[in-house]
């Protein structure tokens, strides 16, 4: 498999749609444990505010929102793991993946990410290996998702 053809498969496999059904449910799963954390802290509602809901239905609602928080990181690494990256792709691409995974897999009182094995299987993680291993590092799961189609 070419590193094009490779692409292609990626470009097929992560359609609008996956990615937008993708940050949806990384949007649940982030702000269920951020009302959990809130809760701890005696503050339940916060993100019940006028403002803060809005802000909150504007990442269900459009494809891009600006700002540098975990919307954007997801955004960049579907778009990279797409259509390939350029220089200052890789520039940022260390920024963005540490977003994304000190989001989703760093507890309140660790610093190590604990990532699971079967997360690398889903859209943001798979697109997160390409962009952080590049396509090559990917070519089981790209011939698994080649062979579905």
């Amino acid at each position: 498999m070419t590193e094009t053809e490779a692409y292609g498969i990626l470009r097929r496999a992560l359609t609008d749609e996956v990615m937008k059904q993708e940050r949806v449910r990384v949007l649940l799963a982030v702000e269920r444990k951020a009302r959990d954390l809130l809760a701890a802290l005696g503050v339940p509602d916060l993100l019940d505010d006028d403002r803060t809901a809005r802000q909150l239905s504007l990442y269900k609602e459009f494809h891009h929102v600006p700002g540098d928080h975990v919307w954007q990181a997801m955004q960049f690494v579907f778009r990279v793991a797409r259509d390939g990256g350029d220089d200052d792709d890789r520039r940022l691409k260390s920024h963005y993946l540490q977003v994304i995974y000190n989001t989703l897999f760093t507890s309140p009182m660790t610093r190590k990410q604990q990532i699971p094995d079967d997360w690398w299987h889903t859209p943001l993680g798979l697109s997160c290996k390409v962009v952080e291993s590049g396509v090559a590092s990917c070519r089981d799961e790209l011939a698994e998702l080649e062979s579905v189609e």
